[in-house]
């Protein structure tokens, strides 16, 4: 196959390197994740497998420190890289988009440093708390030393992931992503390599500190290393023009923030319900099935996501029939693939109930029924077109969400809560279902059609 046809091949699916890099990044965590999943199978125990999945849903947690100022970052630094660019490795261009793009390094950096810190503190405290709370169905759990050393490791790791953050943040809105979603490719393949040497020669728990190490070594290869320079002349640069936190800034943090806070009680809460009130190894199974189909949504996502710089230099620059053009384009193949997925992984549960053999009754022990996995993979399917328009309208640099985020995300927390307690994993989906597909993804696309018409034609006057 001729390199011309790859390339005719890849604009028509829009597919570039940094998607490219995005897709084989997720791909490879999809690919991989079947023998991470086997493992976890065969070399956890069910409690364990329960704990693994819980220290996921807590470290999550850190959106109540972070509060979602990533997001921020990202959009508004490509609106200034839209008249800057990389020369001998260096920033060049306009001095004032120069100069403001170095305040909102400088300002975010000292933000995720304090961030850092107490997500280390308060992340860990709550892991003791919750984790020595009795469960209803499996009071012994886990003794303090198999659990508590690997989590406290754990949490010391992400807390230094988390002081890089705004700098790989920045490089994203610079439109970095080719080489930034390479270097995640090889963290991808490395931490696997990690993670099943770890499992298979009895660490356990230990294999996501492992992990943890890998990722932290890659962003501080990419910020460090790779872009050293680059951070070097934004330090120089900061001279002149700066942006204005208060009003640029902080207007869609705060609603950021809120959403995401509330975003983690509608996501994360109903594992650490079920882990509670239906025990470890159902909490297990849930964790299983959870980290399959938000593998596939992400993998799903990298044609929208990884556009999302260039969505906000399309919108400084008024271009807004090429903004659309390619956004109802990677959204539709966003929507064919979450679908695709969530139907083989489907599939395969109903295959590995059905017919029994001792690997797949294993693995059928350790995973939910077919049904509730075919609710909770329609419920993910319906939960894409809010993901797509979010990211659209977001790079915008406003954040009309809040109110339908609030009403939405309260009502997915309060049906998983109920739900799930009353009625395990089954329960959840049916309420992870309703909220996303009768409330949340409704609202989302009503504002965002009401935001496209509105604010295009006003910007279009100007």
């Amino acid at each position: 196959m001729s390199v011309d046809l790859l390339e005719r091949l890849g604009t028509r699916f829009g597919v570039d390197r940094a998607v490219g890099y995005a897709v084989a990044a997720r791909g490879w965590q999809l690919l991989t994740g079947q023998l991470t999943m086997l493992l976890i199978v065969f070399c956890l125990t069910e409690v364990e497998q329960g704990y693994y999945y819980a220290f996921f849903y807590l470290l999550a947690m850190q959106i109540f420190v972070e509060l979602g100022l990533h997001v921020v970052i990202i959009n508004v630094a490509s609106h200034e890289w839209s008249q800057l660019q990389i020369v001998d490795n260096r920033v060049a261009g306009d001095p004032d988009a120069l100069s403001r793009l170095a305040s909102l390094s400088r300002i975010a950096a000292r933000w995720y440093l304090l961030a850092a810190c107490v997500f280390v503190v308060t992340i860990t405290g709550a892991g003791y708390v919750y984790f020595n709370w009795p469960a209803a169905e499996s009071p012994a759990g886990l003794n303090l030393f198999e659990w508590a050393a690997p989590w406290t490791m754990l949490v010391v790791l992400t807390g230094l992931q988390l002081v890089l953050l705004p700098m790989s943040s920045i490089l994203e809105g610079c439109g970095q992503l080719p080489t930034i979603n390479k270097v995640r490719f090889w963290q991808g393949v490395a931490g696997s390599a990690v993670v099943w040497t770890m499992m298979s020669t009895g660490f356990g728990l230990w294999a996501l500190s492992g992990s943890a190490a890998v990722r932290l070594c890659g962003e501080t290869y990419l910020v460090r290393g790779r872009f050293g320079q680059f951070f070097t002349s934004l330090r120089d640069g900061d001279s002149g023009d700066r942006i204005e936190w208060k009003t640029e800034v902080v207007p869609l943090q705060w609603r950021i923030a809120i959403q995401g806070t509330l975003h983690w009680f509608a996501t994360h809460l109903a594992g650490l319900v079920i882990f509670k009130c239906h025990g470890e190894a159902m909490g297990g199974r849930f964790g299983l099935m959870w980290t399959v189909l938000t593998a596939m949504q992400s993998a799903s996502m990298a044609w929208v996501e990884t556009r999302r710089p260039l969505f906000g230099q399309l919108i400084a620059e008024q271009n807004y029939a090429e903004l659309d053009r390619l956004f109802f384009r990677l959204s539709r193949l966003s929507m064919i693939l979450i679908a695709v997925g969530g139907a083989t992984f489907t599939t395969g549960v109903y295959v590995v109930n059905e017919f029994p053999n001792a690997i797949f009754t294993q693995i059928a022990s350790r995973v939910p029924d077919v049904w509730s996995t075919a609710v909770f993979s329609m419920a993910f399917f319906a939960f894409q077109p809010a993901l797509c328009t979010n990211i659209y309208v977001r790079a915008h640099k406003r954040d009309p969400f809040l109110i339908p985020a609030v009403i939405s995300s309260l009502t997915v927390a309060v049906l998983v809560f109920w739900l799930g307690r009353a009625y395990g994993i089954v329960g959840s989906g049916y309420a992870y279902l309703l909220g996303i597909g009768v409330v949340q993804t409704p609202l989302w696309i009503l504002v965002w059609y009401t935001c496209r018409k509105s604010w295009h034609a006003e910007e279009a006057t100007t």
